[in-house]
C-alpha cells in the first residue's frame, strides 16, 4: 500500500491548526500608569500652592523616579492632594493617587525653581532707625537662596523701624524689624478717654513702647491709676471708659 506524505503533512498541519484554536489565547500584559504624567500631575499641583508674589521665571521639577516602578494603569484621572500645611516656596511633597478600581497613593518630591526678591540694607542702620528707600536695595537671587523670613515689600516701609543695628550688606528679616514705635516707655502722652459722646483729655506716662493699635499701660499722672490705652498717633493714647 502507498501513502501520500503529502497528504499526510497538510492533515497533521491541520490538526495542529485546530488544537491551536482550541487553546486559550494569552491574557494581554497590564498596563503601566505613566510615570510621566505622575510627574506631570504633582508639578502642575506644586504650581498651584506657591505663593508667587515676588516671584518670576517660574517652574517645578518633580523628582525622577524608579523606571522600574509599575503602577496599574488608572481608570480615573489622577488626584494630587498636600501631604502638610508647609507653604514652603521652594521644596514640597506633593501626594498623587488613583481612586478607580486599583487604588494606589505615591508622594513626590516637587523641588520649585524662580528668582526671588529680597530687601537688604544698603547702609548701616541704627537700632530704632526708620527704613526708607535710602536704607534699602532690591536684590534678585534664586528661590532657594532665599533668607528665611525674608522681606520683599518696599510699600510699607515708613512704618517700619530696625530692632537693632545693622550693617550694609545683610538681608531685612522680620526678626530684623518691628512696626514703628510711635510712644516710647517713659515719654509723656497725652490720654484722651472717650465716655458717652465726651473726651476728657489728661496726662500720663507710657510704661511701655508701642505702635499704632497697640495696647501698652499708661499711668494717669493725676491720679497714678495704671490703664491699658491704644496708641492712637504719636503722643497720644485713648481709651475707652
Amino acid at each position: 500500500m502507498k501513502v501520500n506524505f503529502l497528504t499526510s503533512r497538510m492533515t497533521e498541519k491541520l490538526l495542529l491548526l485546530a488544537i491551536l484554536a482550541m487553546m486559550p489565547l494569552p491574557a494581554p500584559a497590564e498596563s503601566s500608569q505613566s510615570l510621566a504624567e505622575i510627574r506631570r500631575v504633582a508639578e502642575q499641583f506644586a504650581l498651584t500652592r506657591i505663593d508667587s508674589s515676588g516671584l518670576s521665571e517660574i517652574s517645578a521639577s518633580a523628582a525622577t523616579m524608579d523606571a522600574r516602578l509599575r503602577l496599574k494603569q488608572c481608570d480615573q484621572p489622577l488626584e494630587a492632594f498636600a501631604t502638610s500645611n508647609s507653604r514652603n516656596r521652594s521644596r514640597s511633597t506633593v501626594g498623587v493617587r488613583c481612586t478607580g478600581l486599583n487604588p494606589w497613593t505615591l508622594y513626590v518630591p516637587v523641588t520649585i525653581s524662580a528668582l526671588a526678591e529680597a530687601l537688604y540694607t544698603a547702609r548701616p542702620l541704627l537700632r530704632g532707625e526708620l527704613l526708607d528707600s535710602s536704607a534699602v536695595e532690591v536684590r534678585r537671587m534664586p528661590l532657594d537662596k532665599l533668607p528665611p523670613n525674608s522681606l520683599s515689600d518696599t510699600e510699607n516701609l515708613a512704618s517700619l523701624e530696625a530692632v537693632r543695628p545693622l550693617r550694609a550688606g545683610v538681608p531685612l528679616t522680620l526678626n530684623a524689624v518691628r512696626a514703628r514705635q510711635v510712644v516710647r516707655q517713659g515719654q509723656e502722652v497725652v490720654i484722651q478717654a472717650n465716655t458717652a459722646g465726651i473726651q476728657v483729655k489728661m496726662t500720663g506716662k507710657a510704661l511701655k513702647s508701642g505702635s499704632y493699635g497697640e495696647l501698652i499701660p499708661v499711668r494717669n499722672n493725676n491720679s497714678g491709676r495704671i490703664i491699658e490705652a491704644a496708641v492712637s498717633n504719636e503722643g497720644l493714647v485713648t481709651v475707652n471708659l
